[in-house]
């Protein structure tokens, strides 16, 4: 434990972060200052890229801590040779000389055991939030396995999911991660919605999981589309066969990266693009909902909650495809979230909600339309 609680590499805080950067950069034997370990940590290229002086960004002080610390742990271990130090106060440069590559290879070596027993506990919870077919497949030559069913039965687990794993055919998950995985293309007996059954020769690229259904998504022969073909997985039919005779075709890199940018759940149409639609919250509740728990990745708030000229009310802005999963996501979220514009899209909604206005009209029971009868009847009873 005391190991743990002295170790410049274990932790979640921002000198954490600027200890394990240093260090890395040091064993590189590269001459390094502040700003590279900055750079590092901040993920960026070079100088311009901070936009805001070095000594002015956040966590600055956090690296002014962590930095020494690593520089005089290893003189510590390997002398103060070990560390050559040029430059003036403001321009300092460090460069490790050393003659052990590894100087702190006992703190580092144990900052990865530590990360491995959290991934590990970690694998264990998750077998409460995965579907089972994914736990079972990948760890059904260990120990862990019999664990995760233990913990199950005793009712230990600590991380669960709301949605229902027991779609239809999730069974095949690991089989058409692996086909992806090692690029086999795929014989697949498929039966799209209110269609007959088809045979696709199909190259699975990517799978993507929308409110607890699964889709498999890829290059379909003879198609339309073509590519980003989506198969919900519980409408296949039986266990997709390999097709060796064809070469499998990659989608070009970051390819459904881009596709999935502009779009809420899976839903794609022909020629439908993404659009910039505004919408208002009538109130200081559905305002911090949708502000926090994000309609989209792109939502950004154009006008802050608060008691404007024609009410009260605050709006954001999404861009985003107006397919099915985008209405339905908006319509869940009750009369207190308005689509104000663009003008098409408002009109779209406001269909919706007339149609939907229309089937929850009053009905007419038999006993609301004769109580007498319907009264002389349970007494009949």
């Amino acid at each position: 434990m005391k190991q743990n609680r002295n170790n410049l590499f274990i932790g979640d805080s921002y000198c954490t972060l600027f200890a394990c950067s240093a260090y890395k950069l040091l064993k590189s034997r590269k001459r390094i200052g502040y700003i590279d370990v900055m750079l590092d940590v901040k993920g960026k290229k070079n100088v311009e890229e901070l936009k805001v002086p070095l000594t002015k960004r956040e966590h600055y002080s956090d690296l002014k801590k962590a930095f020494p610390k690593v520089i005089n742990a290893i003189r510590d271990r390997m002398g103060i040779d070990a560390i050559e130090e040029t430059g003036t106060k403001r321009d300092k440069s460090f460069r490790y000389v050393g003659h052990n590559d590894d100087p702190l290879a006992d703190l580092w070596n144990y900052k990865f055991v530590n990360d491995l027993k959290q991934y590990w506990q970690f694998c264990q919870d998750s077998a409460g939030f995965f579907p089972s077919s994914w736990v079972e497949y990948f760890f059904k030559d260990c120990m862990d396995l019999l664990e995760m069913r233990r913990r199950r039965e005793k009712g230990e687990r600590v991380l669960t999911s709301s949605m229902d794993r027991s779609l239809k055919n999730i069974d095949m998950l690991p089989f058409l991660y692996e086909a992806i995985i090692n690029k086999k293309v795929l014989c697949i007996t498929y039966k799209p919605f209110n269609k007959a059954s088809i045979q696709l020769i199909f190259h699975p690229q990517y799978l993507r999981e929308y409110n607890g259904r699964w889709h498999l998504f890829g290059h379909a022969e003879g198609e339309v589309p073509e590519w980003t073909y989506d198969i919900a997985i519980d409408r296949i039919e039986e266990l997709p066969k390999e097709h060796e005779e064809t070469a499998f075709l990659s989608a070009p890199s970051g390819y459904y990266d881009n596709f999935f940018c502009d779009k809420v759940g899976v839903s794609q149409h022909a020629g439908i693009k993404a659009v910039d639609v505004h919408i208002r919250a009538h109130s200081p509740y559905m305002f911090s909902l949708v502000e926090t728990k994000r309609l989209h990745h792109s939502q950004l708030t154009t006008v802050p909650y608060g008691n404007h000229g024609d009410g009260s009310y605050g709006e954001f802005k999404i861009h985003v495809e107006v397919n099915n999963e985008f209405i339905g996501s908006v319509l869940q979220l009750g009369a207190d979230l308005e689509v104000v514009a663009p003008d098409d899209v408002r009109q779209l909604f406001a269909e919706r909600i007339e149609a939907m206005q229309k089937m929850y009209q009053p009905i007419n029971h038999p006993s609301e339309e004769h109580p007498a009868e319907a009264k002389i009847g349970s007494k009949q009873q």
